[in-house]
């Protein structure tokens, strides 16, 4: 069951890319994503494979200022089962974005 906490300071077509645990196996898993950012205006989406699961979706808490992700109100990602494959997370930013991102695989 790996977690991954990280930064994003600039805008990117996936900020997964090069990270551990950015491929999830063939059985599956089940995927939850927090997030927090500086800005309002900042954007993400979230894929599996072909399986898009947010598009352009916004960080809603603005709390990365203080470095803070609450696990209590900041998900963005609800237990989402998904099938075996690279995860895609374009990230939109003006200034910081912080993501949380728990895997139990299947």
């Amino acid at each position: 069951m790996p977690s991954l906490r990280f930064r994003v300071s600039t805008t990117t077509s996936d900020a997964m890319s090069n990270r551990k645990f950015n491929v999830i196996p063939a059985g599956g898993a089940i995927l939850n994503v927090w997030g927090a950012g500086v800005t309002a205006s900042d954007s993400f989406g979230v894929s599996v494979g072909d399986r898009d699961i947010m598009v352009d979706g916004s960080v809603l808490s603005i709390e990365t200022s203080a470095d803070v992700i609450d696990v209590s109100r900041d998900q963005l990602v609800f237990n989402e089962v998904v099938e075996g494959g690279q995860i895609f997370l374009p990230v939109t930013v003006s200034t910081e974005a912080q993501f949380l991102i728990h895997l139990r695989y299947l």
